[in-house]
């Protein structure tokens, strides 16, 4: 028997227990919206999580506005989806089943928010990005990521 998909009431029931600080503000049969503070290391950040049953979930930042580095090898702002004005983190790479719907997002992508949001504090301070993945850099990669997703 195949696992089953974990369900939006049931995702929202484990974020509250261990997250209480991200509090869904839009909820429905097959969908959610949390959005609340996470404090990796030296800065809070405001994020929201979107969920939709079935898809993967989208992580925002949304304040205060992530700095992009102009000059830097890895990018102006790396391991993140366009569009460039409204990005969403690289939290795993699709392509190696590291995460699907019968995981709870309370125990994989907001550890893996904070993760990022802790390598981007250090890249801030190094230019270097130390959270490791395999992220797209050409147009074509981007497409295979968004197939895989």
């Amino acid at each position: 028997m195949e696992p089953r998909p974990i369900l939006i009431k049931d995702q929202v029931t484990a974020m509250k227990a261990t997250w209480p600080a991200l509090k869904p503000c839009h909820q429905c049969f097959g969908s959610v919206r949390w959005v609340g503070q996470l404090r990796p290391q030296f800065q809070k950040y405001k994020v929201s999580i979107d969920y939709r049953l079935f898809d993967a979930p989208n992580v925002r930042i949304l304040a205060p506005e992530l700095i992009r580095l102009s000059e830097n090898a890895e990018g102006q702002l790396p391991h993140v989806y366009p569009p460039a004005n409204d990005p969403t983190l690289c939290l795993y790479d699709p392509k190696t089943d590291q995460w699907d719907d019968t995981m709870f997002l309370s125990q994989t992508i907001v550890l893996w928010a904070l993760d990022w949001l802790s390598c981007y504090e250090l890249w801030l301070m190094t230019g270097r990005w130390t959270g490791g993945g395999r992220h797209p850099t050409t147009q074509s990669e981007n497409a295979e990521f968004e197939e895989a997703e």
